[in-house]
């Protein structure tokens, strides 16, 4: 059985694990004074006292910034789970009430997110919950855990491969792609062969904004090449320029869809075998017991089972 050293613990100023917590994510002194309240002089002092405590340097002055010591890399998990567990154990556990809350959330997500869950969403938020407001910032699956473990955004929704062991998701659906191209474009017939589809001009949809995407690497297993004139980073832009060349374009479904009679699009089965993606919603697990943010998850998970899912 392990006992707390109760005497010990007393002598410990408890404050400087958010220190080292803020310090570990800002790396520069003065922002993370910033980060958690504290003047520039405080927390220099509370650096010191940290110092002291595990008798180590733990950050080292660089000319990138305050670099981690291998002492302090090996504390900051440990740390950080001490922090998130007296926090939830702390945090209040009265009833959210959607009707009179007055708080605002942000969101990471990418375009296609914005597309397939805000509309819904706002409609949503206006009738059950006028007091929330929303404020979305630009991100991927690169930048949506950092996002998350830096406190810059409260939910992420996309694509998300990878996650850490501190990271919740939820599956919300599941996206097919689909050859897109404009009715009027007579070199695509319907439907659409594997010759035809490699003879065309594609516009290829990259959000890592380079001239090869999944598809490309579907083809190169079987020694296919494809023609890509030209590489966009976005998926929104797609319809509108295939809807007036002769391009194609290799598209999520929904967007197609959505587009498809207004832009007067042809959409088709593409002529090889493309899995499509995972469309996960991602938070951290500092917020398992937010009423409002437990409210916020399942809203937005129901918009995805009732409406945004349907393609039809």
């Amino acid at each position: 059985m392990n006992v707390i050293r109760h005497i010990n613990l007393a002598a410990t100023d408890l404050n400087l694990l958010v220190v080292f917590d803020a310090l570990m994510a800002e790396r520069h002194v003065t922002r993370a004074g910033e980060r958690i309240g504290l003047s520039q002089p405080a927390t220099s002092n509370a650096l010191a006292r940290l110092r002291r405590l595990f008798e180590d340097k733990l950050f080292v002055r660089t000319s990138e910034g305050l670099q981690p010591t291998p002492r302090a890399i090996a504390l900051e998990q440990p740390i950080r789970r001490v922090l998130l567990q007296i926090q939830s154990t702390l945090q209040s556990e009265a009833p959210f009430e959607p009707q009179t809350a007055q708080r605002m959330f942000t969101l990471g997500m990418s375009d296609y997110g914005e597309f397939v869950l805000l509309p819904k969403l706002m409609l949503w938020l206006k009738e059950k919950a006028p007091g929330i407001r929303v404020l979305i910032r630009s991100s991927d699956r690169h930048q949506a855990l950092k996002q998350l473990d830096a406190e810059e955004i409260d939910l992420a929704v996309g694509v998300f491969p990878e996650t850490a062991s501190w990271h919740r998701s939820q599956l919300l659906f599941k996206e097919n792609y689909v050859c897109v191209s404009s009715q009027s474009n007579s070199s695509i017939p319907n439907p659409v062969t594997l010759e035809d589809y490699l003879a065309a001009s594609h516009l290829l949809v990259s959000p890592a904004e380079d001239m090869v995407g999944r598809v490309d690497s579907i083809l190169a297993k079987q020694n296919l090449k494809r023609q890509i004139a030209i590489s966009v980073p976005h998926f929104l832009v797609a319809p509108f320029v295939v809807a007036n060349t002769d391009l194609i374009v290799s598209l999520a479904e929904r967007v197609a869809k959505t587009y498809a009679q207004v832009l007067n699009l042809s959409i088709q089965p593409l002529p090889i075998t493309v899995p499509g993606f995972a469309f996960i919603m991602l938070w951290h697990t500092r917020n398992d017991g937010d009423p409002a943010h437990a409210w916020l998850r399942d809203a937005i998970a129901q918009l995805s089972r009732d409406s945004i899912i349907s393609t039809t």
